[in-house]
């Protein structure tokens, strides 16, 4: 009987995630591990947003709950932004249009939504990271920084949410987080280790190296 193939599924907070895991799943054999669409691709959402995502069973959002706010699509209830969507193209550059999008993302969410309901913490490995150099530069001010640091409370809570969802305990949970030093608040003790990664100059996509070393070490 052939094993069950083993899923990366990103928890964000930010797009760095979904790209590596993408790149390192699409060098694998077609039984090796997979890095399929994911619910939190491409979205902005800091521990907390996904902790409460969670926690009220990934709701849908309505229109007027979805805002504009630095040029991109905000849902303030669970202070995330759909960075990659919304938007329509112009004559140099895409903008957003919530009216015009608003049913096909909300399709979108639900179809991702019943993706990731789907996956088996047992054959499931979360990823989350917070190594985005721009999160510092164009996604958040710097009064902001708490939106982007990673504190061992927050991924304690994060665990015990997974496994709220999947209907497990945390213990059963598979989290993987990868950080910078400078963005890992550990005085709170942690719950899983972290993988440190050293600072590169990439404006988003981060270092293929650094995400390289932390794949070998994995050993899927």
């Amino acid at each position: 009987m052939t094993a069950p193939r083993t899923t990366l599924a990103s928890l964000g907070m930010s797009c760095q995630t979904t790209h590596q895991l993408r790149r390192l799943t699409g060098q694998e054999s077609d039984s090796g591990p997979t890095a399929p669409s994911g619910l939190f691709d491409w979205l902005i959402c800091p521990l907390a947003s996904s902790i409460a995502l969670l926690d009220k069973q990934i709701p849908d959002f309505s229109r007027n709950q979805i805002q504009v706010q630095k040029g991109r699509a905000y849902w303030p209830k669970f202070n995330l932004y759909f960075w990659h969507s919304f938007l329509v193209k112009g004559e140099t550059t895409h903008q957003v249009d919530i009216d015009a999008n608003f049913e096909a993302e909300l399709r979108r969410w639900r179809h991702l939504r019943d993706r990731f309901s789907e996956l088996d913490p047992r054959h499931t490995i979360f990823v989350v990271s917070n190594t985005q150099n721009n999160l510092e530069t164009e996604v958040f001010e710097q009064s902001e920084q708490d939106q982007y640091l990673f504190t061992g409370k927050l991924l304690d809570q994060l665990k015990h949410s997974l496994g709220n969802y999947f209907k497990t305990t945390s213990y059963a949970i598979q989290l993987e987080v990868l950080s910078r030093e400078s963005r890992m608040s550990a005085t709170d003790g942690l719950p899983t280790p972290v993988t440190y990664l050293p600072t590169d100059h990439n404006e988003w996509k981060g270092s293929r190296k650094s995400w390289d070393n932390w794949w070998d070490k994995l050993n899927l």
